[in-house]
């Protein structure tokens, strides 16, 4: 490992703490936003966009939890290898190469296939959720039941949702995640980027995550 950085889970966001300030290390974000200023990350240099879609980054901050200045989306992986290290707190750039399966990435961001009993999802991993989720709320007649939590998305605002306790199969590995089951809303925004489930960093801090964004590789060391 030749670079690496130092990250905290804040209010279940990856982050990473900069002279400019606070950034989101969001690899659920096709784009990274922020004022319109380049920031120098892991040896590269990342423009901040202002706007996503009809979206922008000045809305999207006023919806956070807490105060950052701007959020790194995939587009400034696009050539690296990367180690998620979350257990120690680091997220480093990787000079070997990833062992792991390829699955096409949705607009950079990396998916696993996984499985909860029967059903095989598609799932992306996303550092800028703190919860996991489920599209198909079926699937929680295969878990246990956790009641209700409050949760909040950059683009849909603060919301309650079910959650639920499922255990999941990734490869021949067993893990045991808590899913919110998915609003209407977010149900048509996973519809529309076909992807059955979100795994958050409350996943990532159970397994060492390394992802090479270049070749669509991800490789998963599990407890």
């Amino acid at each position: 490992m030749s670079q690496s950085i130092e990250v905290q889970v804040v209010e279940g966001i990856l982050c990473a703490d900069f002279n400019e300030g606070r950034l989101i290390i969001d690899t659920g974000s096709p784009v990274s936003l922020g004022p319109d200023t380049t920031i120098q990350l892991l040896g590269c240099a990342v423009q901040l966009n202002s706007t996503i879609g009809n979206y922008a980054w000045a809305q999207i901050q006023e919806s956070l939890p807490f105060d950052a200045v701007g959020l790194i989306g995939v587009d400034a992986f696009s050539e690296s290898s990367l180690g998620f290290d979350l257990t120690n707190d680091t997220l480093a750039l990787l000079e070997m190469p990833v062992e792991g399966n390829h699955e096409p990435f949705i607009m950079g961001s990396p998916v696993i296939r996984c499985q909860i009993a029967e059903e095989n999802l598609l799932a992306v991993l996303d550092t800028g959720a703190g919860l996991s989720y489920l599209r198909d709320v079926g699937l929680a007649t295969f878990g246990k039941s956790l009641g209700r939590t409050r949760d909040f998305h950059p683009m849909l605002g603060e919301f309650e949702v079910e959650t639920v306790e499922c255990s999941v199969m990734v490869g021949d590995q067993s893990m045991t995640e808590v899913f919110g089951l998915a609003t209407k809303d977010l149900q048509r925004l996973m519809q529309m980027a076909k992807i059955d489930a979100i795994l958050g960093t409350s996943w990532f801090q159970k397994t060492v995550v390394e992802i090479d964004f270049k070749n669509e590789l991800v490789g998963l060391t599990i407890d």
